[in-house]
């Protein structure tokens, strides 16, 4: 797989720079997606078994195609007119091929990570999905009128009587939401049922689900074209490391991380925005510039890093991490009680009580240094 589609992005890769394609725009679409055909080679490569492998090289590949086909396309009709062969069948395969990427993604999660449904009741779901899939790519293959990117290109199949139906899906991805929330729904079932490492794969991706949260938030107000290509890569990064590495990292303290200061970026930059608009409509009277409300806002910014940092931290925990949270309650309780405590044996029960409950270690002891006077 990973040959193959080497193969289809270097040429991929030519075309787009014949086509004077930017980087930034499509041209980065092969290097992102070959890291799904790696990552799913890679999986595949250690459970043959597990179609999730499978999937995640299909979507790269997919992904791949569909670019490849459209600078074909754009080549053949307007960079160099009449030099490559069959411009029309690439024109209509880049119309619906797209298609591809997203039932492998959608499928992806739908059996992440055993390779199987939840349950046999899924199976109803799983068949209603992919005939959307389906009907929706027939629509798009019959019923687009013309391409629009990279450049204008008329489909030789378009069949005017599905037009109306091709501007219903195109109009709303509704459909689209509605499916992948249906996986996503899925997840949300095996999760609760999940037990020992599976839990722990589920994990990476509920970590993924809000890296790309995060990351398309900072690329919408940042206008950056860049971040939603990292949002692109926590899905199989997340699911190269739940099924091959699972064990290597604290998946727990990662999301409880990325949920904290991705809270707290959120949090501090809607104080500084709004800060310098209220200093600014305040002090221009008086100053007849922004300098004095951009540093003003600064400054609120820096003050209110630590305190807001430490609630995020204590929500996050009380909701997501309860186990933390429970065990800072019981070590705050314990040096109430050991404040007044003069027991010494009342001391070593109370501390190897906290200390089995909040550390649950296969066997502790405590050692008091007897009085020697």
């Amino acid at each position: 797989m990973p040959i193959a589609y080497g193969c289809v992005g270097i040429a991929s890769v030519a075309l787009g720079f014949a086509n004077r394609l930017p980087l930034e725009q499509d041209l980065a679409l092969v290097p992102v997606f070959f890291i799904y055909t790696l990552i799913g080679s890679l999986v595949a490569s250690r459970d043959p078994r597990n179609p999730i492998g499978w999937l995640l090289s299909l979507a790269g590949l997919f992904a791949t195609i569909t670019f490849f086909v459209s600078q074909y396309a754009a080549f053949a009709t307007t960079t160099a007119p009449g030099s490559l062969p069959g411009p029309g069948v690439a024109i209509w395969l880049s119309l619906w091929l797209w298609m591809g990427m997203l039932g492998s993604l959608l499928y992806t999660v739908l059996l992440f990570p055993s390779g199987r449904l939840p349950s046999p009741r899924w199976r109803l779901a799983s068949r209603i999905a992919g005939l959307v899939l389906g009907v929706v790519a027939v629509i798009f293959a019959f019923g687009t009128p013309a391409t629009s990117d990279p450049v204008p290109l008329r489909n030789p199949l378009w069949i005017p009587a599905l037009s109306p139906l091709y501007a219903v899906v195109e109009a709303g991805f509704v459909i689209f939401v509605v499916l992948f929330g249906v996986a996503v729904a899925s997840l949300v079932v095996r999760f609760r049922r999940s037990r020992g490492v599976e839990r722990q794969q589920l994990k990476w991706i509920v970590a993924a689900g809000v890296v790309m949260v995060v990351t398309l938030a900072s690329g919408l107000v940042w206008e950056s074209d860049w971040a939603w290509m990292a949002a692109v890569l926590a899905l199989p990064t997340s699911i190269g490391i739940a099924i091959l590495r699972h064990r290597l990292y604290d998946i727990d303290l990662l999301i409880n991380r990325t949920l904290v200061y991705g809270a707290l970026s959120a949090a501090l930059l809607a104080t500084y925005v709004l800060s310098v608009i209220a200093l600014s409509a305040l002090l221009r009277p008086l100053t007849g510039s922004s300098d004095l409300a951009v540093a003003g806002s600064t400054l609120a910014v820096v003050a209110l890093f630590a305190p807001l940092r430490l609630r995020f931290q204590y929500l996050v925990d009380q909701r997501f991490s309860r186990s933390r949270y429970d065990a800072a309650r019981s070590l705050d309780a314990l040096s109430v009680q050991l404040r007044d405590e003069v027991d010494l044996d009342a001391v070593r029960g109370e501390v190897l009580g906290v200390v089995g409950t909040t550390v649950q270690p296969a066997h502790a002891s405590l050692w008091l240094r007897g009085d020697r006077s």
